[in-house]
């Protein structure tokens, strides 16, 4: 550890990034310094009392460091050699593709043009978007097939398949299928994304009145869904055609009061909407330097919109981050490559100066309509954690816990006679399900039914990576179950919940259980994810089966 001090304390008084490798070369930590000197002589000072700060002087061999001419030019650095690198003691926000285009792709040989929902640019053909609001791009997608009769089954029958009665496929599984008729139903879709926005919506307004005209109103309601998805699509596109824009009008960083969670807030037409919340270990310091990381790490993704609120101050001046983020997302093309040549990259698009075309602004509000719309966020990230703690709080008086439990995940086996073992393990932060972190598991080391080493062998394989631990892990199954796990990550708190009596087990309760109260709340939560895990693991064994 010593050499590592001295090549810290030996840095340059300038700008720059440093980065931290093993004794293999691979990197462990990417971090930007307005003063390398100053900055890497806080971590020597922070050695003993930090527990980052530890671990990357424990694991690393050797800190190297690029020097930038400026601050901003640091950042672009450090953030393409984050994307080329992941290196895991950098927050990393897993959030896959946080987009979906529209794409109309050209016909294969053989084939025939079809209208796609996609969330990369791979294949030839016209794309709409990117959209980050999934849910409209969706029900536009869905309104677009059933609307022009646009779906391709990939059946062959003579009288046409279930959904060509229901009139949403195209008739190509028929003989008689008009390939040109659907031709130009394709091409009056392609109208309705590209151009008429105004009149295509006015149609559905239309159609919206008539329907309540004739009582329809489910059809009205489901075309107003369309309508409201249609909009928010059409604004995304009106802003794509000069250049990126953001979807929405702000976004407003909240840090809680007790430095246990971050929430990203979007702001729209003066509505809010929840985006991201980030919750933070106890042991955890919550400072300026951890908020930069989050902060830098999620607009790394995410395109920002032209203004940003925050409640906390951050490491850096907010008009180098500004200056930052018009840099950075007018150039996203950013190809691995080694530090030295990403750094030419770096330097060389800020001499382009490239930017996006319009202005961003980072500030803490203190008064006027700002500061107002920050206390409202920050009334909302109040009521959302209120319910959140009576679920936390119920679960942790449920179980005697040590710490309210905000994340769950739920593990569960399915076989039939002992053939088709798999299993499943689903995720619930603060009760609802994390569709990201959802994990199915072919058995491969267990012969036989054996619940009991299914379930240890599925476990032990979600969490290679301890840092992906929950706050409490959840299986389906009684007393039996629990002990085959409970040994394999003491650091965990693990409990059963049993299905004939609705029993709950875990190292806290009597060797009894506890019988579950299912009329509360923590009750009817807790058998609403158990059977949630179920269904997962039902599921997949009935795919398995049926391929086998």
């Amino acid at each position: 550890m010593h050499h590592l001090i001295a090549q810290a304390k030996a840095l340059p008084p300038c700008p720059g990034v440093y980065l931290f490798k093993d004794q293999d070369g691979q990197v462990l930590y990417i971090g930007k310094a307005k003063h390398l000197k100053k900055r890497l002589s806080q971590y020597v000072q922070l050695l003993g009392s930090d527990h980052k700060v530890d671990t990357l002087f424990a694991q690393s061999h050797t800190i190297e460091h690029i020097k930038t001419a400026n601050e901003v030019e640091a950042l672009l650095l450090e953030a393409r050699l984050i994307q080329s690198y992941k290196p895991p003691c950098n927050v990393l926000l897993k959030s896959g593709n946080p987009f979906l285009y529209l794409l109309i792709a050209p016909s294969k040989p053989g084939g025939l043009p079809t209208i796609q929902l996609v969330r990369t640019q791979k294949q030839k053909g016209t794309y709409f978007g990117p959209f980050l609001e999934k849910g409209a791009a969706r029900r536009v997608y869905d309104f677009l097939i059933k609307t022009f009769r646009l779906k391709i089954c990939g059946k062959k029958m003579p009288n046409g398949c279930l959904y060509y009665h229901m009139g949403i496929c195209s008739g190509s599984c028929r003989p008689d299928f008009d390939q040109a008729a659907y031709l130009e139903r394709l091409e009056l879709a392609r109208q309705a994304l590209q151009q008429g926005h105004k009149k295509f919506l006015s149609h559905l307004k239309e159609q919206i009145d008539a329907s309540n005209k004739q009582r329809a109103f489910e059809q009205s309601r489901q075309l107003h869904q369309y309508y409201q998805a249609f909009e928010h699509v059409f604004d995304a596109l009106d802003y794509k055609q000069s250049g990126i824009k953001p979807l929405i009008d702000k976004d407003i960083w909240v840090l809680t009061e007790d430095n246990t969670a971050l929430f990203v807030l979007g702001e729209r037409h003066n509505v809010l909407k929840e985006k991201r919340v980030f919750y933070f270990p106890l042991a955890q310091v919550v400072d300026a330097a951890l908020l930069e990381e989050y902060f830098l790490g999620y607009y790394r993704t995410f395109v920002p919109p032209s203004t940003i609120l925050i409640n906390t101050p951050l490491a850096t001046d907010m008009a180098v981050y500004e200056d930052f983020l018009q840099s950075w997302h007018a150039n996203r093309n950013h190809d691995g490559a080694r530090p030295e040549e990403i750094a030419k990259q770096s330097s060389r698009r800020v001499e382009e100066n490239n930017r996006l075309d319009y202005k961003i602004t980072i500030l803490i509000p203190q008064t006027g309509h700002m500061a107002a719309l920050m206390r409202l966020a920050q009334v909302q990230v109040a009521q959302t954690l209120s319910k959140q703690q009576s679920l936390a709080g119920a679960l942790k008086l449920l179980f005697k816990l040590p710490h309210q439990p905000h994340t769950i995940d739920c593990f569960d086996i399915s076989h039939k006679q002992g053939m088709f073992m798999v299993g499943s393990c689903v995720r619930f932060v603060d009760g609802k399900p994390d569709k990201n972190n959802v994990r199915r598991f072919h058995i491969k080391t267990v012969e036989g039914q054996n619940d009991y080493a299914s379930l240890r062998e599925i476990v032990a394989r979600r969490y290679r990576d301890v840092q992906d631990l929950p706050d409490l892990i959840l299986i389906d199954g009684g007393k039996g179950q629990l002990n085959a796990v409970v040994d394999l990550f003491p650091q965990a708190e693990f409990a059963s919940l049993a299905k004939r009596e609705e029993t709950v087990f875990s190292k806290r309760l009597p060797a009894a259980g506890k019988k579950l109260d299912q009329k509360s709340y923590a009750g009817q939560v807790l058998i609403a994810l158990r059977d949630y895990a179920h269904h997962f693991a039902i599921s997949f064994h009935k795919q398995i089966a049926k391929i086998e």
